[in-house]
């Protein structure tokens, strides 16, 4: 008999898109699984929505919770996992027909602890924006390779070199081998108290695996949000962002990763740096505090420090030359390309 297959659904005020997502779980060519929704106190109509599903099809399970936030729904949704294998989708995505079926069977032939696979970035009306399917130097990880060579690729791309594996660092881009999660007690962090809480989640994780197995297919369907928190100007964003850094560089200090580890993480910081950049000179403040906000990042002695010892050689020519001025301290001229770049 097939292995059961848990799927995790944190739900949260997304009645618009909940069935949808739903359906193609309960679609599936792959029968054998139990559909989690965890219902986050939602204050829409998903409460009813998740219980009319369930009363449709019985592998279908809802559990109410108090809202805590994304990490801690799926958390929930891991203590009532019952499956050899477990997915978490969000609830305003879908997944691909065959997505568990063929994960499972790589799972199976390669004794995997997590399968990896591609996304695709849609509308909101699920047309298709872009695709992204890995292209790994291995179709497998196993042993020291995990920590030495994927973890570093998974993170961030090598700045020092051209190659882009065009993985995905997200819980929603991978299958997890229950096991591994339930005996080391894993869990997420909240989002409320680390941003990019998939990042930092996961480098704790990979301390217990032993083997990653890749698919280039894109399997999950990304639906894009333009009001999401990443959207929206936040006055304490950078200070997350900075947060996020030092908590992941402790961490994969504390747990003896490669160092290279750690450079990626720095080039991670740098990617969500220029996010924050980007999301002050498009913000509705006024040019005034538009600039004041900018220079407050520009200037920060964690964001000169990370700069001046990065190897940009490699990196996109608009990327490289934001980073030069950085380095530099033109500010004015760095205000004046970022402004001119996403216009």
């Amino acid at each position: 008999m097939e292995d059961l297959i848990s799927i995790v659904v944190p739900i949260y005020n997304v009645e618009k898109y909940l069935t949808e997502c739903v359906n193609s779980l309960i679609n599936q060519s792959y029968k054998n699984i139990e559909i989690i929704l965890v219902d986050d106190g939602s204050t829409d109509n998903c409460p009813q929505i998740c219980e009319y599903l369930a009363a449709k099809d019985g592998r279908i399970r809802v559990v109410h919770k108090q809202n805590a936030g994304l990490g801690m729904a799926r958390n929930t949704g891991i203590e009532h996992a019952t499956g050899k294998y477990i997915f978490f989708i969000d609830s305003d995505d879908f997944i691909d027909i065959d997505t568990v079926l063929l994960c499972y069977e790589k799972a199976e032939e390669d004794k995997s602890d997590i399968v990896v696979y591609g996304y695709n970035r849609v509308t909101t009306n699920g047309g298709l924006e872009s695709t992204t399917i890995p292209v790994p130097k291995l179709e497998k990880y196993v042993g020291s390779d995990v920590l030495n060579k994927f973890l570093p690729d998974y993170i961030a791309k090598d700045p020092q070199d051209s190659y882009d594996p065009k993985l995905w660092m997200s819980a929603c881009g991978c299958m997890f081998l229950t096991k591994i999660i339930k005996d080391s007690g894993w869990r997420f962090v909240s989002e409320r108290d680390i941003i990019s809480e998939d990042t930092y989640s996961l480098l704790q994780l990979y301390k217990y695996v032993n083997c990653v197995s890749i698919i280039s297919k894109a399997f999950y369907n990304y639906r894009l949000n333009l009001y999401s928190l990443t959207h929206i100007y936040r006055a304490d964003r950078f200070e997350k962002i900075k947060h996020f850094y030092q908590m992941s560089i402790a961490k994969a200090t504390e747990l003896q990763y490669p160092l290279e580890v750690n450079e990626r993480i720095k080039n991670l910081f740098l990617s969500f740096t220029i996010g924050a950049l980007k999301g002050i000179v498009h913000s509705d403040l006024n040019r005034k505090d538009k600039k004041t906000e900018f220079k407050k990042v520009f200037y920060d002695d964690m964001l000169q420090t990370a700069i001046s010892t990065s190897n940009i050689k490699y990196e996109p020519i608009t990327r490289k030359n934001l980073f030069l001025l950085i380095k530099y301290k033109l500010c004015n001229l760095a205000f004046l390309v970022v402004k001119l770049k996403n216009n």
